[in-house]
């Protein structure tokens, strides 16, 4: 069952699981099954990510949307930049393979939330916070899911915060809800993010690679953490009013 508004615990475990996520099939049904089990063709694929493309489009634009409404009224903006994307044919397919399911657009609606994605990078980790309790405050979008890799990091270093928005879309059958899949990261997180990936995405990593990254991880948020310290001096120095 979809989860309603609102309804996300006060303190958060670390998840094993990226991809757990209670759904409505009603909610979210609109492919027909096939009886094809080797791959989905295009067609199908076409027609899964239709909708998935639309609720990308919207919740992009809502976050824009915010990071200059914020900018305006406190001269200041959390959001460096966002990146969206929706995932390839191939990678839906190699991802129900991973998880020993049919290789079928039907199977992928029901049990995959991030076919669409949106990274929203922030300066710091403030930022990210006071972004999220503006995306809870959002009365059209469902919270389907939490993991907080912030205050629990996972055990290679990795930090970041995901959400699972269900994003409204509106069709001539009715208005659906679809996952998109949001991570939210600062500057430093993601840095740390994209070399670790970069370095060890595909290759065996000795233990004294794993325990350089997490000493990295370390001292990457240090860093930040003095540089949010220099940011909060120089705006008591330099107060600024907000923008009318």
């Amino acid at each position: 069952m979809i989860a309603k508004k609102n309804n996300y615990p006060t303190e958060f475990a670390k998840s094993t699981d990226d991809d757990e996520m209670h759904t409505s099939s009603k909610a979210l049904s609109f492919v027909v099954p096939s009886n094809r089990a080797e791959r989905i063709s295009q067609e199908e694929y076409d027609q899964l990510v239709e909708p998935y493309r639309e609720a990308l489009t919207r919740l992009e634009v809502r976050m824009s949307g915010l990071n200059e409404d914020y900018r305006k009224k406190y001269r200041d903006y959390p959001i460096h930049n966002i990146q969206a994307r929706i995932k390839s044919r191939k990678s839906i397919e190699k991802k129900l393979a991973y998880r020993n399911l049919p290789i079928s657009a039907y199977v992928a609606k029901d049990n995959l939330t991030d076919i669409a994605g949106i990274r929203v990078i922030c300066y710091f980790v403030e930022d990210i916070f006071s972004i999220l309790s503006i995306v809870k405050s959002q009365n059209d979008l469902l919270i389907l899911k939490e993991s907080d890799y912030i205050h629990y990091p996972k055990s290679s270093g990795y930090q970041s915060y995901h959400m699972v928005l269900g994003v409204p879309v509106y069709r001539i059958e009715g208005m659906q809800y679809y996952p998109v899949e949001i991570q939210f990261r600062t500057l430093s997180m993601d840095f740390w993010a994209s070399m670790e990936h970069r370095i060890c995405y595909k290759g065996k990593t000795s233990d004294e690679t794993t325990d350089d990254f997490r000493k990295y991880s370390d001292e990457l948020s240090d860093m930040e953490r003095s540089m949010k310290h220099l940011l909060d001096e120089v705006r008591r120095d330099n107060p600024q009013e907000p923008m009318q």
